[in-house]
């Protein structure tokens, strides 16, 4: 007789950094948003936070960086998929490559989670 209780392990998905940045994203229409330039990453947790887009500009010049919620992306077989309208992507936060936000400007990621309708993971819901 076993009294031991049934256990669901969770396969974690353990990707190198370098397989992820530089890929590119689009939509559900297949219009290309930009690529993966950066990861942004709570240190204490280790998580990923944003996945920061490039887009516009040639040869980096002119280039716009948009930070995505990591949790809005999909990973679609060689892609990942955001979904957004392009025009919509174009209004959305965004910096360039010499003036990056404050790592303590929580309220300025925070409108960027609220653009991309999600709640920022430092947000404790109490019941």
């Amino acid at each position: 007789m076993s009294f031991a209780s049934p256990v669901s392990v969770v396969h974690p998905k353990i990707v190198a950094i370098e397989k992820i940045v530089g890929k590119r994203v689009k939509n559900a229409l297949g219009e290309d948003l930009g690529e993966v330039h950066h990861l942004m990453v709570d240190v204490p947790s280790g998580s990923i936070i944003f996945a920061v887009l490039s887009s516009g500009g040639i040869m980096g010049l002119g280039e716009k960086l948009y930070p995505v919620p990591w949790q809005a992306l999909t990973e679609k077989e060689d892609d990942y998929l955001l979904k957004i309208r392009k025009e919509t992507m174009e209004t959305a936060p965004s910096f360039d490559h010499n003036h990056w936000p404050k790592a303590d400007d929580l309220s300025w990621f925070e409108r960027v989670f609220r653009f991309y309708d999600y709640s920022p993971p430092w947000e404790i819901e109490i019941k």
